[in-house]
């Protein structure tokens, strides 16, 4: 009875439909990709600046965090971002969130140079879409500053050549190129860079500072009643 149900009716059973199946995954990845692009987490966050990083070691990240965070000081959050993660085509896509926030957005590179004046891992893809892109950047601003090292050839190649790629395809460059040397101090490189990209940002956007006093963190004071207690958390971490 099992074979005859097997070979004469089992197999005249219509198949499943695979196909919708199928489709309805693809159409749920591109969904999930299109949300965690950078254009939309700004337009969801209401973010004006996004700071891409090129790192090998993560300094260039670090930097790029930094950067994000201080936006809030003068009224413009940002957010990080791996070109790698991220579509980097839709940096045309720009005044789109000009248009959703009612203000002007901020494109900031953080770009080591790897090796003999190749790019990040991270970067690669980036680098070699703007090498054969002929996107349109016009309604883009940005900045850049590099890592590199002056005891090689090729010092911070991958900066200087998206600085200056950038401009051709239309972007407007609102401060000067920064190059960070880590031969001598490329923090102190990056703090005299950070400050005067700033107020370049603050002419360029009319911006002002909000508080004098600022912390990225935001504490309330609260005085304790008889009987009260609260509970102090210690970071392991001193960067926290």
């Amino acid at each position: 009875v099992g074979a005859v149900y097997w070979f004469f009716i089992r197999q005249k059973e219509p198949e499943p439909a695979a196909n919708y199946v199928i489709q309805t995954t693809s159409v749920l990845q591109r969904q999930s990709s299109e949300n965690r692009g950078f254009i939309s987490k700004m337009k969801s966050s209401e973010r004006r600046m996004v700071s891409f990083y090129g790192s090998q070691t993560g300094t260039a990240e670090e930097y790029a965090s930094r950067l994000a965070k201080e936006g809030q000081k003068y009224g413009m959050r940002g957010i990080v971002a791996d070109p790698e993660e991220n579509d980097m085509e839709d940096l045309s896509k720009l005044g789109e969130v000009d248009e959703v926030l009612g203000k002007e957005c901020l494109a900031v590179f953080c770009l080591a140079t790897y090796g003999e004046g190749d790019p990040t891992d991270n970067a690669q893809e980036f680098f070699d879409w703007l090498q054969s892109g002929d996107a349109d950047l016009t309604s883009m601003r940005y900045a850049v500053f590099g890592l590199g090292n002056r005891t090689y050839e090729h010092f911070n190649a991958m900066a200087i050549y998206v600085d200056k790629r950038l401009a051709q395809l239309g972007a407007k460059r609102i401060h000067p190129l920064g190059l960070g040397d880590d031969d001598k101090n490329l923090e102190d490189d990056f703090i005299t860079w950070k400050e005067q990209f700033w107020q370049s940002a603050c002419n360029e956007f009319d911006l002002e500072i909000l508080a004098q006093d600022f912390s990225m963190r935001q504490y309330e004071q609260k005085i304790l009643k008889e009987g009260e207690y609260c509970l102090l958390y210690t970071s392991p971490s001193p960067r926290d």
